[in-house]
């Protein structure tokens, strides 16, 4: 498969010095999220529509080099710029960061309403238990399914929060030879390969 370049540049912080290891490659664990909470992610990861990166393994960037500075998530790295893709499946949000997204704040809120306060108040421990593991880092979506399909709480409430869930109608799937959907939103992708050039 042929590499193509963005039409549009796309930067990302990462280790100083990584581009001498061109190209790189996907990694085979799960993308730890850093900064949402883990509940919020594995929801998002549930309901994500097939075409768009999964964000269990995608590498996130920005369009603008100040912005994957800022939210890089490490002041020591280096900004690079990100080229030469095989087999990219890359996707947009409005927002410069994930973390911003209204539903980073609010998804959790919305969970433990419809579970109910009185049941979460109420309930033996052992039904507590068996949906504790929704706050464990880095759930696939047939994990995350398994729970909704298994506990009767959470399949009781299952359509009625994947209704409330509405982050992937509002992120975009961005061609690499068009222009970026969103002028400072976080880009985030899966690919076989890239390569990372110095941006300065």
């Amino acid at each position: 498969m042929t590499p193509q370049n963005p039409m549009n540049p796309m930067y990302r912080l990462d280790n100083a010095a990584l581009d001498k290891n061109n190209p790189q490659k996907s990694r085979p664990t799960r993308r730890l999220p850093g900064n949402v909470p883990y509940v919020v992610d594995n929801l998002w990861e549930w309901v994500r529509p097939a075409p768009f990166p999964s964000r269990r393994h995608c590498v996130c960037a920005s369009p603008k080099a100040e912005l994957a500075q800022e939210f890089g998530g490490s002041s020591a790295g280096t900004v690079f710029q990100v080229t030469q893709i095989v087999g990219g499946k890359i996707a947009q949000i409005k927002q410069q960061d994930a973390k911003l997204h209204d539903e980073a704040r609010t998804l959790h809120k919305t969970l433990l309403k419809l579970l109910d306060s009185n049941w979460l108040s109420n309930a033996p421990l052992a039904q507590k238990e068996a949906i504790a593991p929704l706050w464990m880092p880095c759930l696939s979506r047939d994990e995350v399914e398994s729970l909704f399909i298994k506990i009767p709480r959470l399949a009781k409430i299952k359509k009625d929060l994947i209704a409330e869930i509405q982050f992937w109608n509002e992120a975009k799937i961005a061609p690499l030879n068009g222009p970026w959907p969103f002028d400072d939103g976080e880009i985030f992708f899966e690919a076989e390969s890239w390569e990372l050039q110095p941006y300065l």
